[in-house]
């Protein structure tokens, strides 16, 4: 998977990114300037061996040299550890935030809500970008600094003696280049052994969940048929990505004997007369052996982080294919005049023949300002998917809502571009038992920010004269600190009303009130509906018939069609099916 349709100067560069990479690279240059020095040094070490002063004096600068490195070096470790911890954060934070603006938006039939569930892409995210860490943890990170100092020394050392200078460059660099080439196999082993492992872990996920495809085998244990071929897979890959690393290792170890004997073979066109020079030369290859062979030992951490960078580009690409909810927009206001809701048809994908299918067929009615609307039916009727079209969560292919403003602004959804649809779930507020609430003071949780606008405390005081369940009952102000284990559904219900009716969305819909609730928080549920339904247009999922008894209009589903519309007393005349839904709410009550 290419990594080209990333913009991954988003990721790599962030907040306090700059700096860092500052330290960095001025280290890098550091260490290339100490290594220029080397050569000259140890010559000069050499030569002055019956010399006491300058031989000590030799011996003092390469000490303040290596001290030097010493220092150099591990500014460069803390900074590249700091830039990793940073970027793995970064990384996760932003996988995250696309998989959860597309998350709960699913076009026609595609969506992500079973492809990545959220267990999953938590889990995901965490592997693949550890094997950023790991890069520091196994040290990975030195080879830069160590290429930069030794390949400095190489370039001194020409001035020194051209042609073994020349020669040990040249060959030092076609072996590095040669490794590296020769790695690039090895990230797609390693890649192969990444998804043969994501394997495993979901099969063993389902045989622990129980699985019915089992047999019985020779050894008396049941076992997957599934689950034998994953796990031989993932056997394989691993025994061949083992075969590639030691293969890859023993190859670098061989190089320090072989860049001896070209020296060896060189010697006689090199005209050295020196032995301080043949000590340059054998000091020369031992320290620039040791990244060699390191780029051949880290090279599997490199090639690992390498695969965990393709499978996150992998999973952005995919999301990107898809529509995402902005991260940010401006709130603009609107005055609902009216909503017609047209939806020829939305059928669920299915996965395999047998299931039956589910579609939303011929779905028609219109609707106002300031009308409450029931959308009532038997238990798989189409309730549920049709409040999901109506907030703006699915998204059909063969549907149209259109809202009217007093002011003449017409949105339609879906329309012809994103921008239309993220203009009409602008408009809309859901409530259900699942809003989330935050553990911060219930002014966050109503405003969703964090400077609370000027005018809430007014709204504050206004919602606490109208509902004294709030105060008297509950016990809690605009400041109070919300505790997730002690509020109840109800209770979550209630504030995620109460946000709606401060952030006055026009179309605001319920996904039922909940049930068994105290007569006290029931009450003031139903006093903040009637706040909203003041300036909203409201909808409401009722499993109960006090719920929808005094609506404007109720709808009636059955499979998937609307099959009549209109008041609790006409439907009651005239509706079979209202009748039998009345007759399911009776038993269950019973």
């Amino acid at each position: 998977m290419s990594t080209s349709k990333i913009k991954w100067s988003k990721i790599f560069y962030f907040d306090g990114s700059g700096a860092i990479a500052l330290i960095i690279l001025i280290c890098l240059l550091g260490s290339a300037t100490l290594g220029a020095l080397v050569p000259t040094l140890i010559s000069k070490l050499a030569q002055s061996y019956d010399e006491e002063v300058i031989f000590y004096e030799s011996i003092k600068q390469l000490l303040f040299l290596f001290m030097g490195v010493y220092v150099n070096r591990s500014i460069y470790q803390l900074a590249v550890n700091k830039y990793v911890k940073l970027l793995a954060q970064n990384v996760r934070s932003w996988c995250y935030e696309k998989w959860i603006l597309s998350y709960e938006i699913q076009v026609g039939d595609t969506g992500h809500e079973e492809k990545y569930p959220q267990g999953e892409i938590l889990s995901r995210i965490v592997n693949d970008t550890e094997s950023l860490r790991e890069l520091v943890t196994s040290g990975t990170f030195g080879i830069f600094i160590d290429l930069f100092f030794v390949i400095s020394c190489m370039l001194s050392f020409i001035q020194i003696n051209s042609v073994i200078g020349i020669s040990l460059v040249v060959a030092q660099v076609f072996a590095a280049v040669v490794l590296v080439w020769g790695s690039k196999y090895m990230r797609t082993v390693f890649l192969s052994v990444r998804k043969a492992r994501g394997n495993v872990y979901q099969t063993v996920a389902n045989l622990v969940g129980g699985i019915s495809e089992t047999y019985y085998t020779n050894h008396e244990n049941y076992a997957s048929k599934k689950s034998e071929g994953v796990f031989d897979d993932y056997l394989g890959k691993i025994l061949k990505s083992n075969i590639w690393d030691s293969g890859y290792y023993s190859v670098a170890e061989s190089l320090y004997p072989l860049l001896l004997a070209l020296v060896v073979l060189i010697f006689p066109y090199s005209h050295i007369t020196q032995g301080a020079v043949i000590l340059v030369i054998v000091d020369l290859i031992q320290r620039s052996i040791g990244p060699v062979k390191d780029i051949a030992g880290k090279i599997a951490n490199v090639q690992r982080a390498a695969s965990g960078v393709d499978r996150i580009s992998e999973f952005i690409t995919d999301l990107d294919k898809t529509i995402s909810s902005p991260k940010e927009f401006t709130k603009r206001e609107h005055d609902l005049d009216q909503m017609t809701v047209e939806i020829e048809e939305f059928s669920y994908p299915r996965r395999h023949e047998a299931e039956p299918g589910f579609s939303l067929e011929n779905i028609s009615f219109a609707a106002k300002k300031g009308e409450l609307i029931g959308i009532v039916g038997i238990s798989g009727c189409g309730k549920s998917t049709l409040l999901k079209i109506l907030s703006g969560n699915l998204i059909p292919q063969k549907a149209e809502i259109k809202v009217l403003g007093t002011d003449g602004e017409k949105v339609i959804f879906p329309g012809s571009d994103f921008s239309d649809v993220t203009r009409y779930r602008e408009l809309v507020g859901i409530v259900s038992q699942d809003s989330h609430i935050f553990s911060e003071s219930i002014a966050f949780n109503i405003c969703l920010c964090e400077e609370i606008p000027a005018d809430f405390e007014k709204f504050w005081m206004w919602i606490e004269e109208r509902i004294p369940y709030i105060k008297k009952t509950w016990g809690v102000n605009s400041a109070s600190v919300l505790d997730q284990k002690s509020i109840s559904l109800g209770q979550k219900q209630l504030l995620s009303a109460i946000r709606s009716c401060y952030l006055k969305k026009p179309i605001v819909l319920f996904d039922e009130i909940s049930s068994g609730l105290d007569s006290a928080l029931e009450l003031a549920l139903r006093k903040v509906i009637l706040l909203i339904q003041e300036h909203s247009l409201t909808f409401i999922v009722a499993h109960r018939l006090e719920t929808v008894i005094d609506s404007s209009k109720i709808l009636v589903m059955n499979e998937g069609k609307l099959v009549d519309s209109g008041p609790h007393a006409d439907l009651l005349e005239r509706c079979s099916i209202y009748g039998e839904f009345l007759n399911e709410l009776s038993h269950e009550a019973n």
